[in-house]
């Protein structure tokens, strides 16, 4: 792993021309991105950047189950800022309605468009990537997980949706290039165990490790304990 440490000013416009370079090799690039712990200084750095995502594909990491996947509280409503300034050829979502069975569809939906050549992920504090929560499974591809901590947005654990869809750890190691990015002290012992300990399911991240090419993206507070 490729690790970068500094201000957020600096990671971010350093994240920035990654994805320039990305685009420059193949405008029509597959990106995924997970909104979930992703600073929100990424997405508005992207927005406000003069890249060029029309010939590009997003594909959103992760949506809340049911209704909420729907209302305005929804993660797909997170990249608004970035799809509002930024055109793209083409923008997909997991199904908020899907089931268990039909959740891998997804999968095929990607790998139908060429499989992805950049992953973005938010690093969470329990050491989750998207909604990859503690014990998620090495080989799983887009599938149904049980929300382990509240959403700020809904405010209490009680009106968070208790499930979300996500991309898998086997989805996300299938992509050409992964970037990780975590701002702040709350994220320091994720980032260690992420980085420096074993790959296991107690760290989803801890998985991005087997993947050989991974650039991890830190202000002074997140890397704090390495």
């Amino acid at each position: 792993m490729k690790t970068i440490i500094g201000t957020k000013q600096n990671v971010t416009k350093e994240l920035t021309a990654l994805v320039a370079d990305v685009l420059a090799h193949k405008p029509e690039a597959n990106i995924a991105v997970s909104a979930v712990d992703l600073p929100e200084e990424v997405l508005g750095a992207l927005a406000k950047s003069d890249l060029a995502f029309d010939k590009a594909t997003l594909f959103q990491a992760c949506e809340y189950c049911g209704a909420a996947g729907k209302g305005v509280h929804a993660v797909g409503t997170a990249f608004q800022v970035l799809t509002a300034a930024k055109p793209f050829a083409a923008v997909h979502a997991p199904d908020p309605d899907a089931d268990a069975e039909h959740a891998a569809d997804y999968d095929a939906a990607i790998q139908a468009a060429g499989g992805l050549d950049l992953v973005i992920l938010g690093l969470g504090e329990r050491g989750h990537v998207a909604f990859n929560e503690p014990g998620a499974g090495f080989g799983e591809k887009t599938h149904i997980a049980k929300l382990a901590a509240a959403a700020p947005a809904f405010g209490s654990l009680e009106q968070t949706p208790e499930q979300g869809i996500t991309i898998g750890i086997h989805t996300i190691l299938g992509a050409k290039k992964i970037v990780l990015v975590a701002f702040g002290a709350r994220c320091a012992k994720a980032v260690n165990a992420t980085l420096t300990g074993r790959p296991e399911t107690f760290t989803p991240a801890s998985f991005l490790q087997l993947h050989t090419d991974v650039e991890v993206y830190l202000d002074e507070a997140a890397a704090a304990q390495l």
